[in-house]
């Protein structure tokens, strides 16, 4: 161990202090040690840096166990940071979004990358149920896929909207006719996290009755559709239903309907 160098012991007792199981401290600490004068070497780092990185790392993985997620095995355990943007410029305007290109710098190899982000506005997928327990369901041509698919009802927020819960109820009652009680949000996601920047809420309405007539835009044709709650896992296995967001959502609503909140 060279002067101003941590001790074995020293780097056993952080790794205790992050999550390491006592018992095995020490044999972590000699291989943390070893793999640090070997990033040394790589890198051009000073010793104390190269390990005061990998305890870093180390502690990012014990606090993904700890919300459950179980690292790879046989692998260096990795911090995963958000890339830092240099730069952004508008790439193209097609109306329902938009397009720009982001220059980023790697945190790891600090290399800069160009990439094209979707933006558009936030988006609602409304699961509603009726009283004798049927899903308010609709069929409708879809341009991308040249095809008609079963989904439940959706759509984008108006510009003047914040509120999904608001939208979806609009949503529903356009396309369906059906309003209902209780509605609200059971879900968020990404609808393509890798180049879309905008997200999709999963709202559910309880004791669904058809009130309205249907409001279809210009260029919709929908078709109504109820399908018993319990018919719903067949169609979706038999790729009857097969849009991303809509699985997406109907996940939600199940786990909705067998208690599982969000903590």
């Amino acid at each position: 161990m060279n002067p101003g160098e941590p001790d074995i012991a020293s780097v056993a007792a952080a790794l205790v202090a992050l999550g390491c199981p006592a018992e095995t401290s020490a044999d972590m600490a000699a291989q943390l040690d070893k793999r640090a004068r070997q990033l040394s070497a790589e890198r051009g780092l000073a010793h104390e840096a190269a390990l005061a990185h990998l305890l870093r790392l180390m502690a990012g993985g014990w606090a993904a166990q700890a919300r459950g997620i179980q690292m790879a095995p046989d692998r260096e355990p990795m911090e995963i940071r958000p890339w830092k943007k240099l730069g952004s410029r508008p790439s193209g305007d097609f109306r329902i979004f938009t397009i720009r290109s982001d220059n980023k710098e790697s945190p790891r190899t600090g290399k800069q990358h160009d990439f094209y982000v979707i933006d558009c506005v936030n988006w609602v997928n409304a699961c509603a149920v009726t009283p004798d327990n049927h899903l308010v369901m609709i069929e409708q041509y879809r341009h991308g896929s040249d095809t008609v698919e079963l989904e439940i009802p959706g759509g984008m927020l108006d510009a003047n909207e914040t509120d999904p819960v608001a939208a979806a109820v609009r949503e529903l009652r356009e396309e369906t006719g059906y309003t209902g009680t209780g509605p609200r949000v059971i879900g968020e996601m990404f609808p393509n996290a890798a180049i879309m920047s905008n997200r999709c809420h999963t709202v559910v309405v309880e004791d669904a009755r058809r009130t309205h007539e249907i409001e279809l835009d210009h260029g919709e044709d929908i078709a109504v559709r109820l399908v018993p709650l319990d018919e719903v896992p067949r169609l979706v296995a038999s790729g009857r239903i097969r849009h991303a967001i809509v699985l997406a959502a109907l996940h939600h609503f199940d786990l909705w309907r067998r208690g599982i909140r969000a903590a």
